[in-house]
């Protein structure tokens, strides 16, 4: 069903992607950039970039989590046993401890979570969920609409929004009779205008990669944190028309950043203007903005 692109370097929009330009330009530039950069080597870039916290730890780890339970449940609806999932939970916090290294360790800024602890927040989470109406919505869906089910789909999640180049990846999109559900899980705290905007994003990605074969997009927020909660933010033609635009708009702003727009070759880092805030003291970059 989701339509395959050839490479192409002119830069792509994504909400991540431009929160960050917008933030910091010269973390935008240190993120999407490495290579250009004249006085520290692209791979101890990359080795910051690569920097975990225990924020994303949680959110990665709940959405592979999620993704197992979901691809489980199109083959069969057995309750889930509470023991044995807490630990495949353990085993996966303990597979990405000792893949990732931590922000907070690398600065020395904190003692992060024992592995016991993650795994007992993200099973906190995970079961939420499963106790959810949701989720005896989606055990009690046939079978057929079941193997229509995209989950975590590989890759970036490349799309089009008008002509340009755009990244929306999804979480979860389920087609349900005439109308395609989008769900996208949210373990930290509630942002619905933020989201919003990856939302219509997810219901313009299906747009075009299901041709608007269906009548409804419904773009769901899950948020796992606190209490399970659904927000269903509506989305009308006048949104998704300003949304485009807003779209171009970004896009034309970063590209202005590039010395060569169609091979995404940034100008030089001077260009890219660090700011003074106390956002830094969270940044993975930030020694070598000599703020450490």
């Amino acid at each position: 069903m989701i339509k395959k692109f050839p490479f192409t370097p002119i830069l792509g929009w994504s909400v991540s992607r431009y929160d960050t330009f917008s933030t910091c330009k010269r973390k935008y530039f240190y993120t999407y950039y490495p290579k250009f950069h004249s006085e520290y080597a692209e791979d101890e870039i990359k080795e910051l970039k690569n920097l975990t916290s225990e924020a994303l730890t949680i959110g990665s780890l709940v959405h592979d989590v999620i993704e197992t339970l979901l691809k489980r449940l199109q083959k069969s609806t057995e309750t889930v046993d509470a023991e044995k999932l807490k630990k495949f939970i353990a085993q996966r916090v303990a597979e990405y401890c000792k893949k990732y290294q931590f922000i907070e360790t690398y600065y020395q800024t904190k003692a992060i979570l024992s592995e016991a602890e993650f795994t007992e927040r993200i099973f906190d989470m995970v079961m939420k969920f499963l106790s959810t109406d949701r989720y005896q919505w989606l055990c009690q869906l046939p079978e057929e609409s079941k193997q229509q089910w995209i989950i975590e789909p590989g890759g970036f999640g490349e799309t089009r929004i008008g002509e340009l180049k755009a990244y929306c990846k999804v979480d979860f999109m389920l087609p349900v009779g005439k109308d395609v559900f989008i769900l996208d899980w949210k373990t930290g705290k509630e942002e619905v205008v933020k989201h919003r905007k990856q939302l219509i994003g997810y219901a313009l990605f299906a747009q075009y990669h299901f041709q608007n074969q269906f009548e409804n997009v419904i773009p769901i927020l899950s948020y796992l944190k606190e209490e399970y909660a659904e927000t269903i933010p509506e989305i009308t033609n006048e949104d998704i028309s300003e949304f485009e635009n807003t779209v171009q708009l970004e896009s034309d702003e970063m590209k202005q950043l590039c010395s060569n727009v169609e091979q995404n070759i940034p100008r030089g880092i001077d260009h890219f203007p660090m700011i003074d805030s106390k956002l830094c003291g969270y940044c993975e970059f930030r020694k070598l903005c000599k703020k450490d």
